[in-house]
């Protein structure tokens, strides 16, 4: 690979924990590109390489954007918690040697901080990367999990687009989601009433009033979410054993942050 972009970015989180340690290569299918990604403590590098390597940096910026959500989406179903990534610094190569040309939007870093996560959860991170890399119903349904964490004012919003993107994706009922949820199918049905006509999440309300700062919808739903991903992945992957409700319960309580409405 004669051309490259390196990426930098820089990860925080509200809790103070750091990101794991993580070594991961990833190939895209469809130009034969190659990542490269390491990440740890309080940074990500992203070098994405190819022969030649196509586009701008502005396209570099967004590939390496769309490749950093797929991570901190890892970090947060992998236990690690929930993470901000910033670029902080971008360089592209053509060539390696000879005439070589590049050109760098640079920044300066930030001090370290935080205890290293332990060896469990950055193999749990590792693991859900890749999963979330292999599959875009899980892809598209952690991605409205995350949102709905950082955006706790539009949860009801993305939870329900969450749960949408698995009923459609792996082809079940709502009745099934329910069942993964561990809920009734009538309380589901009056999510997606209070979604969709009271609440002003998806649709307008008549009177212009809308449900906002909610914490049930906040904490109840999204974990409900979290364990429709959970499921999801059982029924897209035979060689997944499926987290115990206490476990997915201590990963979402890693996620969501102390302070939710800031």
């Amino acid at each position: 690979m004669t051309d490259f972009a390196i990426s930098v970015f820089r990860l925080s989180n509200e809790r103070g924990y750091s990101a794991p340690r993580l070594n991961i290569g990833y190939k895209e299918i469809d130009t034969n590109a190659e990542w490269t990604i390491n990440c740890g403590g309080t940074r990500a590098y992203l070098v994405r390489h190819a022969t030649p390597l196509l586009g701008d940096m502005k396209e570099q910026a967004a590939d390496s954007h769309f490749m950093m959500d797929r991570l901190k989406f890892a970090f947060m179903f992998g236990g690690a918690g929930l993470f901000r990534a910033r670029c902080v610094g971008r360089l592209t190569f053509k060539g390696v040697a000879g005439d070589v040309t590049w050109r760098g939007q640079l920044d300066c870093p930030d001090p370290f901080f935080g205890d290293w996560p332990d060896e469990i959860i950055t193999a749990q991170v590792a693991d859900w990367y890749k999963a979330i890399c292999a599959q875009s119903v899980l892809r598209r349904a952690v991605n409205d999990a995350y949102l709905a964490l950082m955006h706790p004012q539009e949860a009801l919003f993305y939870a329900y687009r969450g749960m949408e993107w698995i009923v459609v994706g792996t082809k079940i009922s709502w009745e099934e989601l329910a069942g993964d949820m561990g809920v009734s199918i009538n309380d589901l049905r009056e999510f997606k009433k209070t979604a969709n006509v009271e609440g002003g999440a998806r649709h307008p309300t008549q009177s212009l009033q809308k449900l906002r700062a909610d914490l049930h919808s906040y904490t109840g739903w999204v974990t409900c979410l979290f364990d429709a991903v959970n499921a999801a992945r059982t029924r897209l992957d035979s060689s997944y054993s499926p987290r115990s409700a206490k476990d997915s319960a201590a990963v979402f309580a890693r996620a969501v942050p102390p302070v939710p409405y800031e």
